[in-house]
């Protein structure tokens, strides 16, 4: 190979490449994360895309955060409430063995009715 036909060669070559460079430098905008090279604009949309799905992650996270708050002192009332009732259990327990037999029959005639009438 001749020393003309290599400079030649190497200048071909630097067209060739330039204008690849070229071509792949003004097309940023359009090939904007496909071949790895982002403008500006494409990664500022991309981090507010990605901060929106973020926000939208926390609010529902907080949202069921509040509904499991809610559940737990609705449960916790219930507690409470079930061993208020237990304990007023065995205090009529305790009451009802000290009365009468005739007057526990009064009270429940007295309940059977209140019901029939429901």
């Amino acid at each position: 190979m001749t020393r003309k036909m290599k400079k030649r060669l190497i200048r071909t070559v630097l067209v060739c490449l330039a204008m690849v460079s070229l071509a792949v430098f003004s097309g940023c905008q359009s090939l904007a994360g496909t071949v790895g090279i982002a403008t500006e604009q494409y990664v500022d949309e991309k981090v507010a895309e990605a901060e929106s799905r973020l926000t939208s992650r926390i609010d529902a996270y907080a949202a069921t955060a509040d509904k499991l708050e809610e559940l737990i002192g609705s449960v916790e009332n219930t507690v409470r409430t079930t061993d208020e009732l237990k304990q007023l259990a065995i205090v009529l327990e305790e009451r009802l063995n000290n009365l009468p037999e005739e007057t526990i029959r009064q009270l429940v005639d007295v309940l059977q009715q209140y019901l029939d009438e429901k």
